[in-house]
Parts: C-alpha cells; sequence; structure tokens
C-alpha cells in the first residue's frame, strides 16, 4: 500500500506540519529523512513537503523554521509609492519585523497620525492609483531563505518520493499541479524554487510568480489539500492518505463562533480569516467530491456483480472499475489558530506550532488505532 501526506496552506503557520510529522515518525507511519511515497502541499505545505523530498529530518527542519525570522520571508512592497508607506508599514508592523529583531518601530507624520477615516481613505486609494500595484509585500527574503533549505537535485532524483505542487493560473483560474513524476497526460516537471514560489503566491498580500511565461498565484485558491491529483498518481493502488490542516474542520459551526467571538481588528486578521475560510471550503470540497467518488465506484461494482449473476452485458462497465479510495485521516487543530500567525515568523509561535502539531497528530493516530480494534465502532 501507498502512503501519501496532503500538507495544506497556512503561511507562517506551517510550523505545525513539522510537529505532524515528528508524530508520523515516532509512530512509525514514515521514515525520518526519507518520507512517504508520495507527498504534496500547497503554499507552505509546498515547501514542507519539498523539504521533505530534499531528505530533511526532522531535526533539521526544526532547525530551519527556528532560524527563520519575519525578515527571511518578506518585507514592504517596493509596488507602493514612498508617500503610502509609512502608512502601510504601520498598519502591518505586526508581521514586518520579527521579536529577535526588536519588534516593529514605525514613526507616523503628524498627518498621518490625525488623519480621519475619509483621509485615510483617500491616502489608500492614491496608494493604488499611482503605480501598477502586485502585492502589499516583497518575497525577495523568502526566495533567499529557501534556496538554502532545498536540495533540488534530490527533490528530481528517480527514487525521490513523488512530489506534487500546486498553484493557480492567475490569467484563467485554472489549478495547475506542478509534479516531478508524469501525471496524467503531462510529463514530470523540473521541479525549481520557482515552482514552490507560485504555490505560496498568496494573492495581493505576495507577488504573482512567472513560470514559461504564465503567471501563478497561491494553490489554495482553488486545492488547498489536493486530493485529487494525489488519487491520480496511485495509478490504482490502494494508497493511505494522511492530510495536514491547519484550521479546524470538523468544529460545530457554534463551538467556532465561540472560538471567534470578535471580528477581525486590523487588515492583518482581516486577510488572515478570508484565508483560513477560503481553506476550509477548499479541503470540504475535495471530501465531498472523494466521497461522490466512493458512491460511484460502488455502484460500479455492483453492476459488475449483478452483470456476472445474470449474465447480462449490457450491465457491465466500459473500461475499468473505479476503486474505493479510504476517507484520509485529517489531522487539525482542535482551535483556531491566531490569526496573524499565517504571516507572522516568530520563535515563539514555531515552538508552540512544534508541539500543537505533535499532539494534534498523537491524538488523531490513536483515535483511528482504536476504531480498528475489534469489537470498536
Amino acid at each position: 500500500m501507498k502512503k501519501a501526506l496532503v500538507l495544506s496552506g497556512g503561511g507562517g503557520r506551517g510550523a505545525y506540519h513539522v510537529g505532524v510529522i515528528e508524530a508520523l515518525v515516532e509512530r512509525g507511519w514514515m521514515q525520518d529523512g526519507i518520507g512517504p511515497d508520495i507527498i504534496a502541499g500547497t503554499s507552505i505545505g509546498a515547501i514542507n513537503a519539498a523539504a521533505l523530498a530534499s531528505s530533511l529530518t526532522v531535526a533539521q527542519l526544526k532547525a530551519r523554521w527556528l532560524d527563520m525570522h519575519t525578515e527571511d520571508v518578506h518585507r514592504l512592497s517596493g509596488d507602493l509609492p514612498a508617500v503610502s508607506r509609512p502608512l502601510v508599514r504601520f498598519l502591518m508592523r505586526s508581521v514586518l519585523t520579527s521579536e529577535v529583531h526588536g519588534g516593529a518601530s514605525v514613526v507616523l507624520s503628524p498627518e498621518e497620525r490625525t488623519m480621519d477615516a475619509q483621509g485615510f481613505l483617500e491616502r489608500i486609494g492614491q496608494m493604488f492609483r499611482t503605480r501598477p500595484f502586485r502585492s502589499l509585500l516583497d518575497t525577495s527574503p523568502w526566495r533567499h531563505t529557501l534556496s538554502r533549505w532545498m536540495d533540488f537535485d534530490r527533490i528530481n532524483a528517480p527514487d525521490a518520493p513523488a512530489l506534487l505542487l500546486t498553484a493557480t493560473d492567475l490569467q484563467t483560474g485554472d489549478l495547475r499541479v506542478f509534479c516531478n513524476r508524469p501525471l496524467r497526460d503531462h510529463p514530470a516537471d523540473r521541479i525549481t524554487l520557482d515552482h514552490l514560489m507560485a504555490s505560496s503566491s498568496i494573492p495581493t498580500v505576495y507577488p504573482w510568480t512567472e513560470i514559461d511565461g504564465r503567471k501563478y498565484w497561491d494553490g489554495a485558491v482553488l486545492a488547498n489539500t489536493p486530493l485529487g491529483p494525489v488519487i491520480d498518481l496511485a495509478v490504482g493502488d490502494d494508497v493511505e492518505i494522511v492530510v495536514v490542516m491547519m484550521t479546524p474542520w470538523d468544529v460545530a459551526p457554534e463551538a467556532m463562533r465561540q472560538q471567534l467571538q470578535s471580528v477581525p481588528e486590523d487588515l492583518v486578521q482581516a486577510l488572515s480569516l478570508t484565508l483560513d475560510w477560503a481553506l476550509l471550503a477548499s479541503y470540504r470540497a475535495a471530501i465531498k467530491m472523494l466521497r461522490a467518488y466512493n458512491r460511484l465506484a460502488e455502484a460500479a461494482r455492483k453492476l459488475e456483480r449483478a452483470a456476472q449473476q445474470t449474465g447480462d452485458p449490457a450491465l457491465t462497465l466500459e473500461g475499468s472499475i473505479p476503486r474505493i479510495i479510504a476517507e484520509p485521516l485529517v489531522i487539525a487543530p482542535q482551535q483556531l489558530m491566531p490569526l496573524e500567525w499565517i504571516i507572522d515568523y516568530e520563535e515563539r509561535n514555531h515552538l508552540a506550532l512544534f508541539e500543537m502539531g505533535r499532539n494534534d497528530a498523537l491524538r488523531a493516530l490513536d483515535r483511528r488505532l482504536l476504531s480498528r480494534l475489534p469489537g470498536q465502532l
């Protein structure tokens, strides 16, 4: 049986993946520094997936995350006109400078400190009219950081795990799956740093990435958890899938309302919550599709049995019978994470996320083990 690990998007919360991976290694689900047969990821999930495909161990992943700070990921975009930069830097101060480097220090002019709502809106409008705009933040530091993380020769080697990364075609809205193996009718891609940047190009927050003349945004826009491509790549074999999400996905609506009792308080939190709900909706849609596929596969099996029992060839389906795919084991937090953690890379956040991911994974693995014991429902 093949094993597949699917890592969702979630920006700076990606340290959660590392804690989950640690638990999966502890329980023998995967080998440290080798990874499962298939690794798929979107956005920060693509980064951690590529790191696994580079043969990084849990200890090496932790070291890289702890050595990474906000300044190693992004900075204020040069797309913004100089007149607007102090104001935008003030609005996003919590995610532009890490605590290890002294925290954010932003000084507004007297005019900006006394600006009313109308003046604020006019200033923001001016910001977007004065020059072509791609993003609020520049990810040049992220590109430099990741170039030190990855071993692309290893990633593209024949014996490396199959690696799938998703991105969204900015001009068509189509999902593009990059893979170091042939996928459907598409030849294998040679995975590069550009593919990682494309998968993690959060719309409007980060700039798009161009590959072979096409512009790409974050794959989470369309597929935060790319189950379909994973199933396609399994090529009809049985596959055990573990999906790691960073948003509670099976919490009752009322319980979620209790967790999120206040509305977003600033621009960063508003953008983060929007992304949270988009990621959650993407996975729910993927699960619905998988369940529909399994119902069709079960119906096809029944027709095949009926054809054999009755001898009626009209009941026989053309082509191969679809294989039923076991629903993934989902590892996810029980509580909504702080909204600003999506684009806030702090060591204390990473340490908390390591522990949270490991504990949630051990809990999910234990629950699955108990469900398989004789006499259990």
